[in-house]
């Protein structure tokens, strides 16, 4: 419990001192290109919502997501210019990306440049739920780790002592 309470007091907006839902940022035209149907309202969780990368390096530092939702194509650039935004930030918060064209490369190619997952539209409810849910806890347990005290190394004393018992 103490472990999501200090993930979630950072996720806060920040002049609010009290545990709050995650926040997210989503960018481009995620949920449906008409603006139907908000997928993303019904989670209940505080949403900046902006069009464009430029847009995300203005509102990254002012909003403090913990979660970014991104279309895979934005008319100023796409999800990578996006990833490499939120790279900049010490604890960066996942990356989901959206796509009509959701296959195993745009997948593994997400993974391996650091994003978190990949949502193929039209978005299902339950499996943005579910992989909003496991971004979240990522990025709590990132939070968490940073903030704990670092373990004092092992001096060379120690070790010879350890491998004799």
């Amino acid at each position: 419990m103490k472990k999501q309470e200090s993930a979630t007091a950072q996720c806060s907006l920040p002049d609010v001192r009290v545990n709050v839902a995650p926040t997210l940022l989503i960018v481009g035209p995620v949920e449906d290109d008409l603006g139907r149907d908000p997928v993303f309202d019904q989670l209940g969780w505080p949403a900046l919502r902006v069009r464009h990368c430029l847009d995300v390096a203005l509102n990254l530092h002012g909003s403090h997501p913990c979660v970014v939702v991104c279309e895979r194509d934005l008319a100023d650039g796409g999800w990578k210019d996006v990833l490499e935004v939120t790279a900049s930030r010490s604890n960066p918060p996942p990356l989901i990306v959206t796509s009509r064209l959701a296959d195993e490369y745009l997948w593994a190619e997400v993974l391996n440049l650091g994003g978190f997952d990949v949502l193929a539209k039209p978005l299902n409810k339950q499996e943005v739920r579910r992989v909003l849910n496991f971004a979240w806890e990522h990025w709590a347990d990132q939070a968490y780790r940073a903030e704990r005290p670092k373990a004092a190394p092992a001096r060379k004393g120690d070790l010879a002592k350890c491998s004799a018992a």
